[in-house]
């Protein structure tokens, strides 16, 4: 439970300030927009000298995007949590090896398992509509005019990020797999126990 609210008070922020391109609250009438470089597939966004452009300016469909990956990685865990949960549940019941705690297991592996290849898929993909929309993967370069359009602002320097991997989702629905299957092996022992007089 600890581990669900840790991740959800800080994936649900992220994702609403990066979608909207403001922080969540600005104090003392403070300038609320965040800079382009606030999201996570980029490495570095430097405006031209004289120049302005934030977040908040840029292409709704990259701001999306971009935020997509951390609300896939908080419907993961909150699923894997809600599972475990579960599981812990029955077994603290005295029934680990019952045919609900076996499905919970396949449940959890396919959850973390395909919710890490989806982040992962998200990222790649926003990635790719940012590289695309700047020219970064067209042999002709890209109008100007277009690309300042979509990021928000005159931009000198834009450097993306490589896709990041979800290793500890990835990690997770590994060892799940190995729990789960060490669970039916104990399920079948069981099985073959009670049929011993």
């Amino acid at each position: 439970m600890i581990v669900l609210v840790l991740t959800l008070l800080n994936d649900i922020p992220r994702a609403i300030t990066i979608s909207t391109g403001r922080v969540l609250a600005a104090l003392g009438g403070a300038d609320g927009r965040l800079p382009l470089s606030h999201l996570p597939q980029l490495l570095q966004a430097e405006l031209r000298e004289g120049t302005q452009g934030t977040l908040a300016d840029a292409d709704l469909g990259l701001r999306l995007l971009a935020a997509l990956p951390i609300v896939l990685h908080a419907v993961t865990v909150t699923a894997a949590a809600i599972l475990l949960i579960g599981i812990l549940y029955r077994v603290a019941l005295g029934r680990p090896f019952s045919s609900q705690v076996l499905r919970r297991w396949r449940w959890l592996t396919a959850v973390l398992l395909i919710g890490g290849v989806l982040q992962s898929l998200a990222d790649t993909g926003a990635i790719l509509y940012l590289s695309l929309h700047i020219g970064l993967l067209t042999a002709g370069s890209m109008p100007r005019e277009d690309i300042v359009s979509f990021l928000g602002g005159d931009y000198s320097i834009i450097s993306t990020n490589a896709p990041q991997l979800p290793i500890p989702i990835l990690l997770g629905g590994i060892i799940a797999l190995a729990l789960g299957v060490a669970f039916r092996a104990g399920a079948r022992l069981v099985e073959e126990a009670d049929g011993v007089v």
